[in-house]
């Protein structure tokens, strides 16, 4: 864009902010506030439970509870006092506490590096010109100049960002020659550094009469200079910008806090079309480990597996390639296409094949099966068919669903609208030479189905639910809504809401609209044989990334995500850089990403807001299961950051998402508001994890079947993280010192799902939790000196343990918890017998046998009566009758105790 364009936005960028973050004396009259306070809304009853808690919890714990975790997270990053938002997602005003001041602290000025000098920084200002001398006085105006003057240079560089925003015509890219630059921002009086994915427009708006309803408050301007706008976000005068939504039915805005989208969806189709061309067509490689000789090796030398109690599957390794899984086709590494485990002849798990066993050939399953579009009722308007109905152009409009279970969303591009046969057709596209439907690649599994309905015309083989459509004018209804004519390139727009609708006023002229343009921002690549060294990324905004969805996506590994391979900064093949101090808010997709070969990087004290997809991600290369050459993300810091707001676009989204990578450090992050899990680890690549002192709640608010942290380990992967060699057996991963809040749909604290294994699970306070589940495999864990504090009654039994029987010599330990159950008496389920852990070796002539493998000792049951009983036989054991078997050595039974000693044992626990 030009430079005399880019002047004039200086007027409304980001105004002054005043006040500061509370230093720690106005923090602690702070509290001591709002306890006093707390015990006065208790004295008089007018403390409330959260919107999110589950049904037993009494207010008065229910806020006692969230307070300490306002304190814990005060704790955690004292620098961000009061923390507003944390207050706020915390309810804590519905317990009578006086919400504490709005504080804006002023953006940071950072000091500049040690290597800093005069001869290697160079300034960069939205309002400098790149014949400039680059100094800070007269700056130059792009970073791309900047970069050519850093590259001059015999020494590493500095590139010092001014305020206002940066608008970026292209991704800033990032190789060897670059080692050791810091490119940071340098905010002045208040004002802010932006750097932007998009393009800001030039707008002449007209009244647009809208033929559906001439109340209407839709305006209409010609645009130049862009083919597409999958994203419009503002710059306002107020100093504030928002993102506008693109038209939609249902109506709703999930980007704007004010709701959890449980209106945001219509409720199923009349039929989803089917096409079953592609089963069987997978090429598929299979692997049998377990045939382990006494040094662990196969018949041929190499390493054996043999741990899993999944006998037949998690020992295998399994995978797809092409077939239905063709349209996960961003899988690219460089051993070319990395596959799909759904596509494999041996994958297994919850759900997975549902319906549809194999054959005894391991021969492919259905699972991976999509539609190819639907069929709709024009007089069902519960399923919308009403709305559908009027859609006269549906080409280019993007259909999100729901997988069947809730786990994820999936989005289909529409070809077209059959208003004869009242069907919409799906787009197609091909990959690798083979034609797939475009769209269904957002999560790693195929949709649910039922196999008995394969050709039923009365009943539906594909099942899923809700769904919405966008980006189809019919839609434009709504204040802050936008459509635009990719035809005729006209954007139609309806005002903010606080525009009146029979005012027909235009949008405000001091109100620019900024269209989402590139998905990286940054870019920092390099080799494993000639890696990016020592960049540095300090003190930026980052804004107006556009939208991933209907890029090419791949499945990571075993567990259930689809995932882009990409971020608004991106890292592939670096070592010891950095992104500190960043504010990464409004993007489409992914804040940071950092892909195949990376050691050290370092990701701290950012704040992440609004993100369409995941907060920071990271996803290795493995040649099918062999990682040995270490292309994976190895020693990533996640530290110290505040995340917020996420999966506004994409529900299967957390604030850090793992996959093929292995010794991560995630520490002292404060977490909530997401749709899914916070934390998700797709495979146990390596181990070697820590995850310590976090502050996680309000996870799962769209979604269930999961917990606030979630794993998964369904594929054998070769590494040699623990002793130096190639193994299949992982290093000991560390999740200790955090509290934890399942609430909304979120059932355990951490969710170690099918297959987790070498798990240490330590002095945890999970609150409103279901208890420790280790089922479909897992192995080799330990669950010890953790609170748990179930605040719901009845459910599925998961109270305190559950657990599906172990191989000898490869089970758990459950020892010194707490475990707190104010609405239950049952400690939970073991599938395998009530002698604990069992028996002592394996079976020579069933190499395959069982126990209950669990060691239980020193744990303390709080139930609803004093009494506790284990659902190990029918009828169930009380705990002294279980204990005659050998079992749960000095675990004790006593009725619930008072609320204080609950917070006080927290407390203690989180050394507070």
């Amino acid at each position: 864009m030009a430079r005399g364009r880019t002047a004039t936005l200086l007027c409304v960028l980001l105004a002054c902010v005043s006040g500061s973050f509370m230093t720690q004396k106005e923090t602690s009259l702070m509290l001591n506030r709002m306890h006093h306070e707390l015990e006065n809304a208790i004295e008089r009853g007018q403390a409330a439970v959260h919107s999110g808690s589950p049904g037993a919890m009494t207010p008065t714990l229910d806020c006692k509870g969230r307070l300490l975790a306002y304190q814990y997270g005060l704790k955690l990053q004292p620098n961000r006092a009061p923390q507003r938002d944390t207050f706020d997602a915390l309810e804590l005003e519905t317990c009578g506490i006086t919400p504490p001041p709005v504080h804006n602290k002023p953006p940071s000025v950072l000091p500049l590096p040690p290597h800093a000098s005069s001869d290697n920084t160079f300034y960069v200002s939205p309002t400098g010109s790149d014949t400039n001398q680059g100094t800070e006085v007269s700056p130059f105006f792009s970073v791309p100049r900047a970069l050519q003057a850093t590259r001059a240079l015999q020494e590493a560089g500095v590139i010092v960002l001014l305020p206002g925003i940066h608008f970026l015509n292209e991704t800033i890219m990032l190789g060897d020659k670059d080692n050791g630059l810091t490119i940071m921002g340098k905010p002045t009086g208040g004002k802010e550094v932006w750097v932007s994915g998009g393009i800001p427009l030039k707008t002449k708006w007209n009244k647009y009469a809208s033929p559906v309803n001439s109340s209407y408050n839709i305006w209409v301007s010609d645009i130049e200079g862009v083919t597409t706008i999958p994203g419009l976000n503002t710059i306002e005068s107020t100093g504030d910008y928002r993102r506008v939504t693109r038209a939609r039915y249902p109506n709703a805005d999930p980007s704007q806090g004010n709701e959890l989208c449980t209106r945001c969806w219509a409720n199923g189709v009349k039929h989803w079309h089917t096409n079953l061309s592609c089963v069987g067509q997978a090429k598929t490689v299979y692997i049998d480990l377990r045939d382990c000789n006494d040094k662990m090796q196969l018949p041929d030398g190499t390493p054996c597996k043999n741990d899993s109690a999944m006998w037949d599957t998690y020992n295998t390794y399994s995978n797809g390639h092409g077939g239905c899984c063709a349209p996960w086709s961003g899988d690219d590494s460089p051993y070319g296409p990395m596959g799909n485990y759904f596509c494999g002849n041996s994958s297994a798990g919850g759900w997975v094949g549902y319906d549809d066993p194999r054959g005894s050939n391991r021969s492919q399953g259905l699972s991976p099966a999509l539609p190819y579009g639907f069929d709709y009722d024009p007089t069902n308007d519960r399923q919308g068919g009403s709305f559908l109905k009027t859609v006269k152009n549906a080409t280019g409009a993007i259909f999100h669903v729901w997988r069947d279970q809730g786990w994820f969303v999936n989005m289909f591009e529409v070809e077209k609208h059959d208003p004869e046969s009242m069907a919409y057709i799906f787009s197609k596209t091909t990959t690798r030479g083979v034609e797939h439907v475009k769209g269904g690649w957002q999560g790693g599994r195929g949709w649910q189905v039922n196999a008995s309905a394969i050709n039923s015309t009365e009943y539906e083989y594909l099942l899923a639910n809700k769904w919405m459509i966008e980006n189809v004018m019919e839609a434009l209804d709504t204040p802050n809504e936008y459509f635009f004519d990719e035809t005729n390139n006209k954007l139609y727009l309806w005002p903010n809401e606080s525009i009146a609708s029979s005012s027909h006023k235009p949008p405000p002229e001091s109100t620019v609209y900024v269209a989402t343009n590139l998905q990286t921002l940054i870019s920092v690549k390099g080799t494993m044989e000639t890696p990016v060294k020592n960049i540095s990324i300090q003190g930026i905004n980052f804004r107006d990334a556009a939208d991933v969805t209907m890029e090419p996506w791949g499945v990571p590994s075993g567990g259930d995500w689809g995932l882009y391979r990409g971020g608004a900064v991106f890292f592939e093949g670096a070592e010891d850089c950095s992104v500190a101090d960043c504010l990464f808010k409004r993007l489409d997709g992914n804040g940071v990403f950092v892909s195949g070969y990376t050691r050290r990087i370092n990701i701290s004290n950012n704040e992440f807001v609004w993100i369409g997809d995941s907060a920071m991600a990271a996803w290795g290369y493995t040649k099918e299961n062999d990682g040995t050459d270490g292309q994976q993300p190895r020693f990533t810091y996640i530290l110290n950051n505040f995340v917020h707001e996420l999966g506004h676009i994409q529900k299967q989204s957390s604030m850090w998402f793992q996959a093929k990578a292995c010794q991560s450090i995630i520490k002292g992050n404060i977490d909530f508001n997401g749709p899914r899990a916070g934390i998700n680890f797709n495979d146990g690549f390596g181990g070697g994890t820590n995850v310590s002192d976090n502050l996680i709640f309000n996870q799962c608010r769209e979604s269930g079947d999961h917990g606030a942290m979630n794993s998964w380990d369904r594929t054998a992967y070769l590494s040699d993280v623990l002793h130096g060699y190639p193994s299949y057996t992982a290093q000991m991963n560390n999740v200790n010192n955090n509290f934890i809040i399942a609430n909304y749909g979120a059932s355990q604290g951490f969710d170690t799902d099918d297959g987790s294994s070498f798990y240490n699970i330590h002095d945890n306070f999970f609150w409103m939790a279901d208890g420790w589940k280790m089922d479909y495999g897992g192995h080799d864990s330990r669950f010890a000196d953790n609170i748990i504090y179930r605040g719901r009654p009845g459910g599925d039994g998961q109270n305190c343990v559950n657990s599906w029987p172990f191989l000898p010599g490869h089970g758990t330990e459950y020892s010194g918890n707490k475990c707190i159950l104010p609405k239950d008496t049952n400690i939970g389920n073991l599938f395998h017998g009530c002698k604990c852990p069992g028996a002592s070796s394996a079976d020579p002539n069933n190499p395959g046998a069982t126990e209950c493998g669990i060691d239980f000792h020193d744990n303390e049951y709080y139930t609803m009566n004093g009494s506790a009983f284990i659902n190990c036989q029918k009828p169930a054991l009380s705990l002294a009758d279980w204990q005659k078997t050998g079992s749960a050595q000095n675990d004790s039974v006593a009725p619930i105790p008072d609320d204080d000693q609950i917070i006080q044992w927290a407390k203690e626990k989180l050394g507070m």
